[in-house]
């Protein structure tokens, strides 16, 4: 097969050994840095009664005390071993299985780009990243490897492409392409300095917006693409540069930088780091037909997943802007401005329960709540487990997406205690709000 032979023609290890250093790196900064910046008291000490992790995963809970800091220190020091390829076989699965554990206990604060550095994670896991530049070769748990099956590169490119496609695509949208969405981002930082000045200027949203369709939907291929590689590769810069002062994105546009080494050639890597070619290293390893076969097949289906995964939402009655099924896992990265309103009704053998759900939440839970039926039902169980299983529990939620008009999220006719959730159908009671039509958008 072409497929198969392309996925196993010999490259030069240097691309995917340096993006490991690389990589290594971005996490050791991620983990550190969720203490020393307090996203970890917010999102997993702070909140005084519920965690709201993704349903089915309600075993997945924050350690109490000083526990997530801890976790995240040792998470940090995994990392370190990750960059440093030690012990790489051992560290790397623990570290993919300590981030997924991270990722699934909470969505208050959700982050697409969480979920990609799992699957980075993922691949990582299994490739052989540690066959050069690593203390695992250097000191003999490993064979050093000078060429590996091309596969490991490509499975890294493919990704990417579905996530900034898709990402694209998702932009593609009236209130993105006018510039509104951009021009609500702006309106809280034109005071900035230095940086003020340019979101003051009148075609900056426009700009931006535009820009953005444009960069996520043409930037693989330009890197892919000799003559403008390098062009490519100097706007990535200062795209991601320009996103992480503006939005404070965490290490995501670091990471996205340091992935373009994927992109050149192993004589350019090899040149730009320095890197020294080691007498002892294995020319070739050989694969039988059959390992061939199933990596090739994991690697198709592992592709076909994450292409399908985004596409769910066209199955699902209702805008996704509003109704938020279909939108995880799905790269729509920053695209609105949502904002809400909520209130319990609640009921017990005929008698109202006053609750103030400001109460018992972070000011980022409650702004989160207010805007995603998923969490509002996950509250209703909690309100179950506090008040008793008997009672009643009617919702007043009202959404506003991108200062447009609000609009009702949740009927406020169905009894919440009682209402049902599944993992990938419609959720009756959820209003589904025709988005054009409500808006009058052409």
């Amino acid at each position: 097969m072409q497929i198969q032979s392309s996925l196993f023609k010999p490259i030069d290890h240097v691309q995917i050994t340096v993006w490991r250093i690389l990589f290594g790196l971005v996490l050791v900064f991620e983990c550190f840095g969720s203490n020393l910046v307090g996203w970890t008291k917010e999102v997993f000490t702070g909140p005084p009664h519920i965690t709201f992790n993704f349903i089915g995963f309600d075993w997945l809970q924050p350690i109490d005390g000083i526990g997530m800091f801890v976790y995240f220190g040792l998470m940090g020091l995994l990392a370190i071993a990750i960059t440093l390829g030690w012990h790489y076989r051992i560290v790397m699965p623990l570290f993919t299985l300590g981030w997924a554990g991270l990722y699934f206990m909470h969505k208050t604060s959700y982050n697409n780009h969480h979920n990609l550095m799992l699957l980075l994670c993922i691949l990582m896991t299994f490739t052989p990243a540690n066959a050069n530049l690593s203390m695992d070769a250097k000191q003999g748990r490993t064979k050093r490897l000078q060429y590996l099956p091309a596969i490991f590169k490509w499975q890294f490119l493919f990704l990417f492409l579905i996530v900034y496609t898709y990402a694209s695509v998702a932009k593609w949208y009236p209130d993105w392409m006018s510039g509104r969405v951009s021009e609500l981002m702006f309106s809280s930082k034109k005071d900035m300095p230095v940086l003020g000045a340019i979101y003051r200027w009148e075609l900056t949203p426009l700009f931006v917006a535009w820009g953005g369709i444009l960069y996520d939907l043409f930037v693989i291929p330009a890197l892919l693409y000799k003559p403008t590689r390098k062009l490519a590769f100097i706007t990535s810069i200062a795209f991601h540069i320009f996103n992480s002062v503006t939005f404070q994105i965490g290490t995501f546009p670091y990471m996205m930088i340091g992935a373009s080494v994927l992109f050149f050639p192993p004589a350019t890597v090899t040149k730009l780091f320095r890197i020294k070619t080691y007498s002892d290293a294995i020319q070739k390893t050989t694969y039988t037909s059959q390992h061939k076969h199933i990596v090739s097949v994991l690697f198709c289906l592992f592709m076909l997943i994450q292409v399908m995964l985004p596409l769910r939402h066209f199955a699902i009655p209702g805008n996704v802007f509003y109704t938020e099924e279909g939108h995880r896992l799905s790269w729509r990265m920053m695209l609105r401005i949502k904002y809400g309103n909520i209130g319990f009704n609640i009921l017990k053998k005929g008698q109202p329960i006053a609750h103030d759900a400001k109460d018992h939440l972070t000011v980022g839970q409650y702004r989160a709540l207010a805007t995603h039926p998923d969490m509002i039902w996950q509250y209703c169980q909690y309100l179950k487990k506090l008040y008793g299983q008997d009672i009643e529990i009617y919702v007043n939620a009202w959404v506003s997406l991108n200062n447009r008009p609000f609009r009702q999220l949740i009927d406020p006719n169905v009894d919440m205690a009682k209402a049902p959730w599944h993992v990938w159908g419609h959720e009756d009671w959820i209003n589904p709000c025709n988005w054009k039509q409500i808006n009058n958008i052409e």
